[in-house]
């Protein structure tokens, strides 16, 4: 059979898997490609790994997000979808409008029902919020099927020094304890400092050893060193010379003692 000039089966076979798609409900894994603006408010263009050549939309008010400014920090990252409805663009080819809340919903059912607390889980981080005035930071990290759960930074790390920023990257695997789940807010709180080995269980010193560590905090007669993440511990303030949060210093050890979680330090310097 002669195909009429300008006909893609290719085109042809996108639109059916997308209509498949919408009338069947299915969920599907897109890539955030590029975040525009309508109306002053984020719509991300999609692409979809399984369907190539498929383009879609995702209009803000699908995107399941709280924030505006946070769904520009979505640019890059998977996303899952249900498709609404599928249009032409002015190629012929197939876009389809899309609904990450209505995806989200879904699958927030079913580990609402499936978790349990206590239980250790497979994360991503999606997003890595700093302090905005008395909410710490934090991380957004997606905890299945793209619901995600704020993780704040003492839930996200041993360590009281080092920024979420220089500890986790966006889109990196991460493990995390299920602290709660409330079945009737929907809600589902996790830890990721609780997935991971205690610090100070670990840790071994003895009378004389010199570490170095980072100031993290002083109240001018004694300062706070943490050696290693979320290993702590405490000298005198210097006779000469000033220390602040976030310098790094050289330190004695004085004392140290596992089962009480002390560490008595002398310090011996602040390092360039």
């Amino acid at each position: 059979m002669i195909k009429p000039e300008g006909f893609s089966a290719a085109k042809r076979d996108v639109q059916k898997i997308l209509w498949a798609a919408k009338e069947r409900g299915t969920t599907l894994e897109a890539v955030v490609t590029k975040v525009t603006t309508f109306n002053d408010l984020p719509v991300w263009e999609l692409e979809f790994p399984d369907v190539p050549g498929a383009k879609g939309i995702v209009p803000y008010a699908e995107t399941g997000l709280d924030s505006p400014r946070l769904a520009f920090r979505f640019a890059g990252q998977a996303v899952n979808v249900k498709v609404q409805e599928v249009q032409s663009d002015d190629e012929g080819g197939a876009v389809a409008v899309c609904s990450r809340s209505a995806a989200v919903a879904e699958a927030q059912k079913e580990l609402i029902g499936s978790l349990k607390e206590g239980q250790i889980i497979d994360c991503v981080v999606k997003a890595i919020l700093p302090r905005e005035g008395e909410t710490p930071a934090r991380l957004l990290v997606d905890i299945g099927g793209g619901v995600l759960a704020a993780v704040p930074r003492i839930r996200a790390t041993w360590s009281r020094t080092t920024p979420l920023g220089a500890l986790f990257k966006i889109g990196e695997a991460v493990k995390a304890k299920v602290l709660r789940v409330d079945a009737e807010k929907n809600a589902v709180e996790v830890s990721i400092k609780d997935a991971q080995p205690d610090p100070w269980e670990r840790a071994s010193f003895k009378r004389g050893d010199f570490v170095t560590g980072v100031v993290a905090n002083t109240d001018g007669s004694r300062v706070w060193v943490e050696v290693s993440p979320g290993l702590v511990g405490l000298a005198s303030y210097p006779l000469r010379g000033e220390v602040g949060r976030g310098d790094r210093v050289a330190c004695a050890v004085a004392n140290f003692d596992r089962e009480s979680r002390k560490l008595r330090l002398r310090l011996r310097g602040v390092l360039a």
